[in-house]
Order: structure tokens, then sequence, then C-alpha cells
């Protein structure tokens, strides 16, 4: 279990250089009487690539492709799916999990397969599509594969084969010698065809071991695993305020980073490309009054941005009306939306936000940057600049509760920036209560039933123009956006 504090300030000051465009710093509690000054400065020293194009998606069980009542889940005419998708920025479509390899679970067939695609199409997309492992037959992925393969290309990014095998196969050889006949059926039959694998839960030598055998051979896409970063949700809901100290402790970055030196650091360095193909909160479907609160908001946006200041592929959050939980399924305390009672629409949960604001922060190529702050544990920042040249940061103050203070936020740009104008747009919960379900905004707005939002930009007013301050309130977040002018 790690450690967490609660709202400590230091008077320590220090530069803090970090290419990963995060910062946390241990230091001793302090009180203060006004809001906590930070400086943050955002440098382009470092060349880095744009955001993959796909990196922001979500991951379903294979179940939910098959028709329920009558109706199909994903549905190309389903215009408040599609409006959801958009709106949150989301363009990678995982399917498979725990439903994919359960006997219990039809393999969906060719029409279930057409209602997928129509959607990924209509949504815009791209598809990363599973078949069984567990007991499965190689002929029959193989016949599904070639007809994706001949109606759905243009939407198709990988198939992949099974789901954490390495909780049934208990070995890389056991799980390489079940894996492999798939592959080989599926390449027979579409012999360009590109895979996504192993999908293992945070077993990283899975991970390297079959990048390492089939990189070179040119048909594995990526490599890919699964992280619950926070634990188990039945654990979690036992003391659900714990859990939402543990969703802010900022020890999250040391467990990423270890995350990331195991597997990520390794396969770029071998020019691997990587996803982290399913991930939320808390596995068994999250935890109860913390997976599905304004803390896993505060949580999931912080989540997102480091790892794709890490330059990794992208990552797919499991979410769906229902999923694996206890043995079987159930609903999701951490699903992004799920539809309300009446059938018609979504109900927004909290972390659709942590995506959005993911969405509007996250354009073009990731900056370094340095904070100078009398700072506490639970500020972090990122940065990005987009083709235009236009510059976004994003700010998290995660200090919450009693005695939690603002952060006064300046922004310093490189010197060639130039002049412009500076925006901002919130995210705030309206009682900056991490504990809520409800009350969140985004630039102002919420998301509407029918995954429309109307979120606005607003000015910012400083004293000095060229290096603006922001006030950043306890358990919000601000995005802060430079647009050069002539």
């Amino acid at each position: 279990m790690l450690s967490t504090v609660k709202n400590p300030r230091s008077l320590i000051a220090a530069w803090v250089g970090v290419s990963i465009l995060a910062v946390n710093l241990v230091v001793s509690s302090q009180a203060y009487a006004e809001p906590v000054d930070v400086t943050v400065t955002v440098t382009n020293e470092i060349p880095s690539a744009d955001l993959p194009p796909f990196f922001l998606g979500l991951s379903y069980e294979s179940a939910m492709l098959l028709p329920k009542g009558g109706r199909y889940y994903f549905n190309a005419h389903d215009q408040a799916l599609i409006n959801a998708f958009k709106t949150l920025g989301i363009k990678s479509l995982r399917v498979g999990a725990n439903a994919v390899d359960d006997p219990k679970v039809p393999v969906p067939q060719t029409q279930d397969i057409d209602q997928l695609f129509d959607f990924a199409r209509a949504a815009g997309v791209k598809v990363i599509y599973s078949f069984r492992l567990k007991n499965g037959d190689p002929a029959n992925s193989a016949r599904l594969a070639a007809y994706i393969a001949a109606h759905d290309a243009d939407v198709l990014a990988a198939f992949s084969i099974g789901n954490e095998p390495s909780f049934f196969l208990h070995s890389f050889r056991a799980y390489y010698a079940n894996w492999k006949p798939h592959y080989d059926a599926i390449l027979k039959a579409v012999p360009n065809a590109m895979f996504d694998g192993p999908g293992v839960a945070a077993q990283h030598d899975y991970v390297l071991d079959l990048a390492k055998l089939l990189f070179g051979e040119g048909h594995l896409a990526m490599a890919s695993d699964h992280y619950y970063f926070l634990g188990s949700g039945r654990a979690g809901e036992r003391d659900p305020a714990a859990t939402r100290e543990h969703f802010l402790s900022p020890g999250l970055h040391r467990v990423y980073e270890k995350a990331y030196e195991d597997t990520g650091a390794k396969l770029a360095a071998d020019g691997v490309p990587y996803r982290i193909d399913e991930l939320n909160s808390c596995y068994n479907g999250g935890a109860k009054g913390a997976s599905d609160t304004y803390a896993s908001t505060l949580w999931a946006l912080d989540c997102t941005h480091w790892w794709a200041a890490h330059h990794i592929l992208g990552m797919n959050y499991h979410t769906g009306e229902s999923v694996g939980r206890d043995g079987g399924f159930g609903a999701a305390n951490y699903a992004a939306f799920v539809h309300q009672t009446d059938g018609n629409g979504f109900n927004m949960r909290p972390q659709a936000y942590a995506y959005l604001a993911f969405t509007q922060g996250a354009h073009g190529r990731p900056l370094t940057l340095g904070i100078h702050t009398l700072i506490g544990l639970g500020f972090n920042a990122y940065a990005y600049e987009d083709e235009d040249k236009s510059i976004y940061v994003t700010v998290i103050n995660k200090s919450h509760g009693l005695g939690a203070l603002p952060d006064l936020v300046t922004v310093q740009l490189p010197q060639n920036s130039g002049h412009g104008t500076w925006q901002k747009m919130e995210l705030t919960q309206n009682q900056n209560d991490i504990a809520a379900k409800t009350g969140i905004t985004l630039g102002g707005a919420a998301i509407d039933s029918m995954g429309v939002w109307a979120g606005e930009w607003q000015p910012v007013t400083s004293l000095d123009s060229a290096s603006p301050a922001v006030e950043v309130a306890p358990a919000s977040a601000a995005i802060i956006r430079f647009t050069p002018g002539p």
C-alpha cells in the first residue's frame, strides 16, 4: 500500500527540470494564508514526436458486441454514442477483455462484427479486435479475420489473440505454444495482418519475449499489457475515503515509472511500439465510492498525461455497461459513461471529464518544463506545442480537503514564442469535493446525455501579458493556452 500525505506545503524552493513533464517533492507540512506561487517554465529544447493520432482509447468486453434485447450497443445510428466518442476524443476502440476467453460468452459472428465496424467508421476510431485463445479454434479465428480484412480494413488497427493469458498459461513457453497456431492461421488467411499482443496483466516478460520473437517479422503492430494501478476494487471499497486519497497520491508516479522501466523503456530502445491496451483504476470493475467519483477524474487526467509524456503509442481505458468482475460480469464503477435508465442517451460519469480535458490540452508534441515553487505534494504540469505553435499547459492541483490552498500558476514560455493571446479552461467540481459523483464541468459546461459539450475558453487577465498568472483551486485543473499573434 502506498503512503499518502494530505495537503503538505514546504518552505523549500527548488528548480525541478523534468523531461517527463511532472513533479512531486516529498516535503514537510506548512500552513499558508495565501495561495502558493508556482512558476511553470516551458522549454522546447528536446525534440519529440507528436502525440500519436490514436493515442486515447476505450476498451470493452467482447460480449458488448452481442445484441441484447434485439439491440446492439455499437450502432452506427446511435448518435449519442458517436457524439460521446468524438467529444471525449476517443480514437481507439479495443474489444476483448475477460469475455473473449469466457466459454459462457458466444464468439461474435459476422453480423455482430458488421455492427461494430460500422460504428467505428461513424465514430472515427480504429479497432483492436480480439479472438478467443483459451480453448479457441484457430480456423474460426482465421475465418473471421479474413472477413474483417475484406470488409473493414480501413478501420482495423490490429488483431489480438486472447486476454491476460498469463492467468491460465503460466509460462511464456506455454503461452506461445497456444498462441502461435492462431497467429499462423490468421496470417495464412490474411497475409498482411498486424497484431497486438500479448495483452498480459503487468507481466512484462511475456511482452518483451513476444516482441523479441515477432517484431522482426513485421506483423507486430504493438506490444501491449494491462494495468490497474490502484489495486483491487473490492479491497478499495472497504475504505472509500482512503482509496480516494490513494488515487491522488504522489507515490503513483513512482509506480508508473517502475512499470515504464520494466516494459516501455525496453521496448522503446528496440523501436517497438508499446500500448497499454487495457487499464483503469481498480480491477474487479473498480471501487465504489472512489472509481466513480471526482477523485478518478483528477487521477485519470494525470495518469493519461504522464504516459503520453513518455511517448507510448496509446492507452485504452476499460469501460462498458458490463465488465469482468468477481469471476463473472457486472456494472463497472469506473465506466466513462453508461446508458440512462430509459435507454436514451448516456449518463456521463466523472472519469469522462478526464478524457475530455486531456483531449482539449494535448495537441501536437509534448514539451519539457520546469517547476519553481514553494511546493507540497499534489501539483503536476504537462505541456504541448501544436502545429500552429500554440502552446497548451495543463496544470493539476490535487490538494484537497480541509486546509487545501489554491496554486497561483505563472507560465513562462520559450523566449522565441513571441507575442500572443492567453486563454484558460478550468476543470472543476462545484464543491471541490473529490467524493462527488456529479457537478463536474470543463470550460463551464457539462457533457449532456447526447454526448454534446459546449465548454468555452476564457481570456486570461494578468498584469504581465508575457507570463500570466492563473489561480488553480484545490481539487481542480486548468488548461492554459497561448496562441501566437502577429
